[in-house]
């Protein structure tokens, strides 16, 4: 028997409401706070600095980057029509997902002014996406996505296929929570969620799923990814004045560094805790709630007996994060390969425990037979237990075996690219053993250059050029590093010079600082002997950057040209597909490698070249085909736009490739662009 659109708005807005009445948290005084009540809006890692960088908007001096101004979850969700979003256990996904299905039955379009930076800075939020009804479901093992939405309202399709609907203006908001739980098929799961929006008119969809368990998920266009970030202090300062009518700047409560998880917030808050560490949280919580020592070890069991899956009741201690520090409090006092164990065979649930239960172990010989536990095995296991020892503080010997294991997930695109940022980050502090400033000999030719993918990049037509080396990597933090303490040159790269960066490509920088750090390099490389008296470093030509990307391929007609071929592969480039929205360690994505050998030639960062664009960002002033038209000229004034190849983190698949043309002006800079080196003979 089908429904009606009035029957069907009622019934879901009827169930979304509901949601607004569960308890979300406790005052501190015990009694409860609903989640309308105490529901503290999630920031996610985009700010305004990155949706302006999608055009690459104009710097013009040279000053200190102003804090970051971030989005919030809600206005995602209202700007992307497909959308996942990702955080740790304990982020709030849940809260969020049922407070915004809440928010779309109210159809409150009220202004909230949201706080979204340290420095204080407001935005209001609003939702001006129009009328929507929402349909929250929760994924499981084995369903597929009709079925879920089946089980929930039976017969949905013939109510969005039926003229009533046509003729409405409601939008359906399908919101899909804990994604994480259909295990290997949540990328199934969003792709026959894009099959049902594209089957029915006005329906978008959002879907959250937890961080450890998805880091190999790489959602299937047109799905934008983001993740939640931790709540900032002026969150906190914020909420709890709201919500308790407390002054935590006042007593610290809750302002400590774990207290910006959600979950560990809530509990802060309850059990008056600074919230320095998780473990300092969970034992003031315990001493609050439990009241005595039986009763505390009783609730770490009984949160041990349900990760194992021992204890089957969703009710019994609801929240993960706060079974996984439950969790902790119990291997305490168990062997190591107590902790290992569970580890290895469902390692997503298990590191957060892991994490605890280090922290809570007192001498260097408990933590190292938990890292000696941790790397027992073979394969992906084994790796993923370095990569989680290597977190812990480990004696010399442990830490050369982590280091090897580290390199192996690096250098051979070992796990998901996720874990892979993560082993970078550590090789990075330990001490990276490839030579970043490797070159690869590219032969000279004629080769095809430009596509008819964009007008800007068109027609494609035939360059000769003669051959040169250039940089298998861009310009990392750390060399580039050496050039600003040699040089006493300005940067501002806000985390240019932290340790587990240093083999991140080197950004923040002009098109002048990249060719003084090129000048720079020429001299000390002839020093060293590395250049021949004819030879001198430089930033590539258009030609030479499209060459070493592409090698001979030849015009792929409408199909973007990558270093890999024609066809996308996930992957194989720090792009937006990957969700990263950051640089990462230079090298991660071999599959990526161009015909001669170049990382990172799509994706992470736009390169600067020598060439000129002119002074329209919409459309060059020297267009194709490239020709000895004074495009190369050198002393171009600040106001002509050089050309910058490859997109970066935040561009996708139609700009991350080895054709498209970006374009800044020499004295701009910003996270997203960085450069890379050539070798070639100087012009006489």
């Amino acid at each position: 028997m089908s429904i009606s659109v009035d029957s069907l708005r009622k019934h879901l807005i009827e169930r979304a409401l509901a949601h607004g009445q569960m308890p979300l948290m406790a005052h501190p005084d015990g009694h409860p706070i609903s989640l309308e009540e105490g529901y503290i809006p999630l920031l996610v890692n985009f700010t305004e600095e990155d949706k302006a960088a999608k055009g690459l908007r104009k710097l013009q001096d040279r000053v200190e980057p102003e804090p970051p101004v971030y989005f919030s979850a809600m206005e995602m969700a209202r700007d992307h029509p497909a959308l996942l979003l990702v955080g740790e256990t304990g982020s709030g996904k849940t809260t969020f997902a049922r407070y915004l299905s809440g928010k779309l039955a109210r159809q409150d379009d009220h202004p909230r002014a949201v706080v979204r930076n340290e420095s204080g800075v407001y935005r209001d939020e609003i939702w001006d996406a129009g009328p929507a009804i929402p349909l929250y479901i929760e994924a499981c093992c084995g369903q597929d996505f009709d079925a879920l939405v089946d089980a929930a309202v039976p017969d949905l399709a013939s109510v969005l296929t039926s003229e009533a609907w046509a003729a409405s203006s409601w939008m359906l908001h399908i919101v899909l929570d804990r994604l994480d739980a259909a295990g290997d098929d949540a990328a199934n799961l969003l792709g026959e969620a894009l099959r049902f929006q594209n089957e029915h008119p006005r329906v978008r969809l959002l879907a959250l799923a937890e961080q450890e368990a998805t880091k190999g998920l790489v959602p299937p266009q047109p799905f934008a990814r983001f993740s939640l970030l931790p709540f900032l202090e002026a969150q906190r300062v914020d909420a709890a004045r709201k919500i308790a009518d407390l002054d935590i700047r006042q007593s610290g409560v809750g302002l400590g560094l774990a207290a910006g998880n959600p979950a560990q917030f809530a509990m802060a808050l309850r059990a008056a805790s600074h919230g320095h560490s998780a473990e300092e949280i969970v034992d003031a919580w315990l001493l609050r709630v439990a009241g005595d020592p039986q009763t505390s070890r009783f609730l770490a069991s009984l949160a041990y007996d349900c990760l194992q899956g021992t204890v089957v009741d969703a009710e019994v201690l609801p929240v993960r994060r706060v079974r996984q520090l439950l969790a902790a409090c119990h291997l305490v006092e168990m062997p190591s390969a107590s902790a290992a164990g569970p580890f290895h065979s469902d390692p997503p649930l298990w590191a957060p425990v892991i994490r605890s239960l280090a922290a809570r172990q007192k001498g260097a010989s408990e933590t190292g037979g938990l890292v000696e536990s941790l790397m027992t095995g073979d394969g992906e296991a084994s790796l993923r237990g370095a990569l989680l020892a290597s977190e812990f503080a480990v004696d010399p010997a442990s830490a050369r075996r982590l280091a090897e294991r580290l390199f192996h997930i690096v250098e051979y695109g070992a796990l998901t690219p996720a874990e892979r940022e993560q082993a970078g980050r550590w090789l990075a502090t330990w001490g990276d053993p490839r030579d970043l400033g490797a070159l690869a000999t590219v032969p000279g030719g004629t080769f095809t250059m430009g596509s008819t993918t964009h007008p800007n990049s068109a027609p494609p037509h035939s360059v000769t050029i003669e051959p040169f080396r250039i940089g298998i990597y861009p310009v990392t933090n750390g060399l580039y590093a050496e050039f600003v303490k040699a040089t006493n040159r300005v940067w501002v790269s806000p985390d240019g010079l932290v340790p587990e960066r240093r083999s991140a490509p080197a950004t923040d920088v002009t098109w002048h600082d990249a060719n003084a750090y090129c000048a720079w390099l020429t001299e000390r490389w002839r020093q060293d002997g590395r250049l021949a008296d004819t030879e001198i470093v430089r930033l590539p030509t258009e030609p030479e950057w499209e060459r070493a990307a592409r090698g001979d391929q030849a015009d792929a007609g409408t199909a973007n040209v990558y270093p890999w071929g024609t066809f996308w592969q996930d992957d194989a480039s720090n792009s937006e597909e990957i969700g990263f929205n950051n640089t990462c360690t230079v090298g991660l994505f071999p599959k990526g490698r161009s015909p001669y050998g170049c990382y990172d030639m799509t994706g992470q960062v736009w390169e600067w070249c020598t060439t000129l664009w002119g002074e329209d960002m919409a459309t060059p002033s020297f267009l194709y085909p490239y020709g000895n038209d004074g495009r190369e000229a050198a002393n171009a004034g600040r106001e002509v736009r050089r050309v910058l190849r490859g997109g970066c983190f935040s561009s996708g698949r139609q700009k991350a490739c080895c054709t498209y043309r970006g374009s800044l002006e020499p004295d701009g800079f910003w996270r997203g662009n960085g450069f890379r080196i050539v070798v070639a003979n100087a012009k006489r």
